[in-house]
């Protein structure tokens, strides 16, 4: 039963990240209108490890409902979190429609973004909620660095597991 939580948690986090660090791509996507290309093997239709691609309407409730079960957030913070992620989300379409601001200019304000977020998010934890929310954070942009550098070519072996908490 504990390695089911680990997985599960593990891909509530990847998730997140994925969110997190797919904003800027989307943002700097040239043609909404080409096709797709084809999932690699072993990929969901959406064209990653999972499945389909959620809505930032979906991650937003995904992410608050898994911060929720591993930080034991209040029903006080788990209203404020949905507000910053509201905004943040707002936020976020507002800069991809954005025609005047160039596309090089684009990454950088979204990365702000994300940052304002988990900034916004981590004001409203406790400060043990806090420690939890860094490691959660650190151990994700971890396992997104090291997808993003070689590890996306869909043969790659998963990272290991984390090790298991006392």
């Amino acid at each position: 039963m504990k390695r089911i939580e680990m997985k599960l948690t593990r891909m509530a986090m990847i998730a997140i990240c994925s969110a997190a660090l797919a904003a800027p791509t989307y943002l700097l996507a040239q043609d909404t209108s080409a096709a797709p290309p084809p999932p690699a093997a072993g990929q969901g239709p959406g064209g990653h490890m999972g499945g389909p691609r959620m809505s930032p309407a979906e991650r937003d409730a995904h992410q608050l409902e898994m911060l929720t079960k591993r930080l034991s957030l209040t029903a006080d913070q788990q209203t404020a979190i949905k507000q910053i992620q509201a905004d943040s989300t707002a936020k976020m379409e507002a800069l991809h429609t954005d025609t005047s601001t160039p596309r090089e200019q684009k990454h950088d304000k979204a990365m702000q973004m994300m940052t304002d977020r988990q900034t916004a998010i981590r004001a409203v934890l406790t400060a043990d909620q806090q420690t939890k929310y860094d490691a959660m954070t650190a151990e994700m942009k971890e396992h997104m660095k090291d997808r993003m550098h070689g590890m996306g070519d869909g043969n790659a072996p998963p990272p290991p597991p984390p090790p298991p908490q006392p």
